[in-house]
């Protein structure tokens, strides 16, 4: 009976996991507000108001993906399309709707993008936690340090290439 009550309460939170992971992004529409945290190496250099706004359009497969940065008493609106690539591998593209498009693959409960721009490569991640969702981004110069690609007590090391670091953002959106 104990194996039973086991296996059946494990179907139940796999079949919820499965759900979750299948409800993105529907389960993410709304509306929500926060303050983003630009960072130097140990302290806050600015804080920026910002606003996301995720809505579903007309199509199944695309949401607006609005995001708005509040500075100063300007706005800065980047309103985004997040369009559906392959559901299967969590494949997904932002379109900036100016000819910019990014690859973004949504695995485990976070929103991910990799990419590069005028030499920096950029890290940006979301995640939904209860009614927040957390915005992370990172960005490092593209300048390798290389080591490795040695020999070392006969085995063949592979070379690898690190990069600098220089920004660290981050906010705690509150649907509202």
């Amino acid at each position: 009976m104990k194996k039973f009550v086991l296996i059946s309460a494990l179907f139940f939170l796999f079949q919820s996991i499965l759900l979750a992971q299948n409800n993105f992004p529907k389960s993410w529409v709304g509306s929500y507000r926060g303050q983003l945290h630009l960072y130097t190496i140990d302290s806050i250099a600015m804080r920026v108001d910002m606003k996301l706004d995720i809505v579903q359009t007309m199509n199944d497969s695309i949401f607006q993906w609005k995001m708005t940065y509040i500075f100063n008493g300007n706005e800065d609106v980047r309103d985004y399309q997040l369009k559906l690539v392959d559901a299967s591998k969590g494949h997904y593209i932002v379109d900036e709707r100016n000819s910019i498009l990014i690859d973004t693959y949504y695995r485990n409960g976070v929103l991910t993008s990799f990419f590069e721009v005028e030499k920096s490569f950029i890290i940006s991640e979301y995640t939904k936690i209860g009614e927040e969702i957390h915005f992370d981004i990172i960005s490092g110069i593209n300048q390798p340090i290389l080591s490795g690609n040695s020999e070392q007590k006969g085995e063949l090391i592979p070379e690898v290439m690190s990069f600098p670091i220089n920004g660290r953002q981050e906010a705690v959106l509150i649907k509202i």
